[in-house]
Order: structure tokens, then C-alpha cells, then sequence
């Protein structure tokens, strides 16, 4: 049992997914054509639509049924596959974990597709951050049970950019957990926002993570409830 387990969202939390998805789209232009990618991007927003989450695997193995050129798709591969993604981590998004090890265990908690998503947090150097400890669901907010089950603790804390995923946390784990805002990426201008209760603490950004305690957090939570 751990006094206290910070659960560390990846997309626009850690990472600027939003400057990754620029300039992928600029890159699978430049390697298979404008006509190629925007079929490709079209696949993956099927996909998503599809599966409700994002999947680049299963894009890709959709688009490379319909590519009639295997040097083409193998050009799509390597351009994802050796993206830079630690070039894309927000300042200070190291130093965020570093400060949460004192605080207590930094766990990364992330949507996604098994494959690709782990792919992503191992190459821009997360899972070397915290240890290995990392989790990948379809719906996160969904799998609390399973969360709890392999990190036990007396207290939780969400660390996110997006309110709807706060809410769903505090409905189910109530006082066991503290939810942090980091108003980062598109997300943060959603006027979806305002359609969820406010998160028992709200950072400008992930670097903001490193000032705040463990009796801070713990706090915020108490005076939301």
C-alpha cells in the first residue's frame, strides 16, 4: 500500500501532442504525397470513430490495404516509428516527475492503443522517468478497479488536461483522489470544460507540477469536498 500514487496522463499533459500531430501530418505529406496522406488521416479519424480511441496500427494496416505501392507504406512506418517524441515533451515535464517521486509513486495512466502508445511513452523517454510503471487502456476511467488492484494507495492523485476525465475519476473514487488540471493543448480552450465540475486544483502547466506538495494536494481535495 503507497501513501500516495500520482497518476500522469501523456497527451498534452507531458506531451505536446498537439505539435506532434503538426508535424506528423507535414511529414506523411512530404513521404507519401498530399493525396496519400490525407487518405491516411482520413483512416485514422475512421479508426478512432471506430475503435474510440486512437489506434495507429490499425490505420496504418488499413491504409496499407489500399496503398498499391509497399515502398510507399514502408515510408508511412518509418516516419511514425522514428519520430522524435522527446523533442515534443513540454518544459519541465521531466522535472514534474522527478518532484513527484518525492511527493510519491509517479505511475504514467494513458488511452490508447497497446502497441503504439507504448511505443510513443518509451521514446520520448516517460517510461525511463518513472521506472517502467505505465498503463494503457482503452478508457482509463473505466479500468479504476485494475488501477487500484496493481497500485494500491491510501490516496490518488490525476494529473490531466482533460475535465471530463477528472469528473469520471472523482464520481467513482471520491475522496481517495485529488484531480489536477494542466491547461495545456487544445483541450484547454474546450468550451466542453464548463460542462464538468472544476478540478480540485488547476496548474497553467505541467512545469507548475513541481511547486506543489503533497499536503497541497492533498488539501484541494478536502475543500472541493
Amino acid at each position: 500500500m503507497h501513501d500516495m500514487v500520482v497518476l500522469l496522463d501523456v497527451d498534452n499533459t507531458l506531451l505536446d501532442n498537439d505539435r506532434v500531430r503538426v508535424e506528423l501530418e507535414a511529414a506523411v505529406v512530404d513521404g507519401v504525397g498530399p493525396r496519400r496522406a490525407a487518405r491516411f488521416w482520413e483512416i485514422y479519424e475512421a479508426v478512432r470513430e471506430e475503435l474510440d480511441h486512437v489506434d495507429f496500427p490499425e490505420a496504418v494496416e488499413r491504409f496499407g490495404r489500399e496503398c498499391d505501392e509497399m515502398e510507399c507504406l514502408g515510408r508511412l512506418s518509418s516516419i511514425l516509428y522514428d519520430f522524435r517524441f522527446a523533442a515534443c515533451l513540454y518544459p519541465q515535464a521531466l522535472q514534474a516527475i522527478e518532484h513527484v517521486k518525492s511527493l510519491g509513486l509517479p505511475v504514467i495512466l494513458t488511452d490508447g492503443d497497446q502497441l503504439f502508445q507504448r511505443y510513443k511513452i518509451r521514446s520520448a523517454g516517460l517510461e525511463a522517468a518513472v521506472d517502467g510503471r505505465v498503463l494503457v487502456y482503452v478508457h482509463k476511467e473505466q479500468s479504476t478497479d485494475d488501477i487500484r488492484g496493481r497500485y494500491p494507495a491510501a490516496h490518488y492523485v490525476v494529473v490531466d488536461d482533460k475535465a471530463r476525465i477528472h469528473a469520471a475519476m472523482k464520481a467513482i473514487l471520491g475522496d481517495l483522489v485529488t484531480t489536477v488540471m494542466v491547461c495545456q493543448g487544445h483541450y484547454a480552450a474546450d468550451p466542453a470544460h464548463h460542462d464538468f465540475p472544476e478540478a480540485d486544483l488547476t496548474l497553467e502547466s505541467i512545469g507548475d507540477l513541481a511547486h506543489v506538495t503533497a499536503s497541497h494536494l492533498r488539501a484541494a481535495a478536502e475543500v472541493s469536498n
